[in-house]
């Protein structure tokens, strides 16, 4: 699986694009970027996902424009859609970024598991930066969207927000194998050896 990461907008959003033989995904597009499109334009003769992590405006902002340009369906854990139409619960108008509203084509459940052309993700209920967080696994590579960072984690300061179920969410990934590669919302990519060992909230 080859994996590309796109830095998008002032906060810096990481937008993975994930490519293989059959399959071609977008994960967290939160703002607009041509590259971007093209990317599932090039990739047409795939099986194609939008995947969003959790449903702050810095990871959602481009998905609608993509799904209308594209045709591409938009997937998130169930538990966060209804953010994608509620301007508060997302930041959309906080940080004066406003969104219209809209709704995903599929909604996921913890432990889910879903195939993309040959890629299999399993969804990892991971709240606490927001209430319904979700991470997705796929062959050793984890997307933990604003759950996990290198050394860190995420804010709980926001609506639906908190700390104490994020550290549990935290704890959660910290089962997976070591050598599984974490690429977080924002930041470095790390592994879960490293957290395990230099992140305080690991444990």
């Amino acid at each position: 699986m080859e994996i590309r990461v796109i830095h998008l907008g002032l906060i810096k959003t990481n937008c993975y694009l994930l490519k293989t033989e059959k399959a071609a995904v977008v994960i967290d597009p939160g703002f607009e970027r041509d590259s971007v499109r093209e990317f599932l334009n090039d990739n047409s003769d795939k099986e194609r996902i939008i995947l969003i992590t959790h449903a702050h405006f810095d990871h959602i902002g481009g998905a609608e424009a993509l799904r209308n340009q594209t045709g591409v369906q938009i997937g998130i854990g169930k538990v966060d859609a209804p953010a994608l139409s509620d301007t508060a619960l997302n930041l959309s108008d906080v940080f004066h970024a406003h969104i219209a509203p809209f709704e995903a084509d599929r909604l996921f459940d913890d432990g889910e598991k879903f195939t993309v052309g040959d890629i299999e993700f399993k969804v990892i209920f991971t709240p606490g930066h927001t209430k319904g967080g979700v991470s997705y696994l796929s062959d050793g590579c984890l997307f933990s969207g604003d759950t996990l960072f290198e050394n860190s984690i995420g804010r709980t300061d926001f609506p639906g927000g908190d700390l104490k179920t994020l550290k549990k969410s935290v704890k959660k990934l910290m089962t997976l194998p070591g050598d599984t590669k974490v690429y977080p919302g924002h930041g470095d990519f790390t592994t879960i050896a490293r957290e395990r060992e230099n992140n305080m909230f690991a444990w």
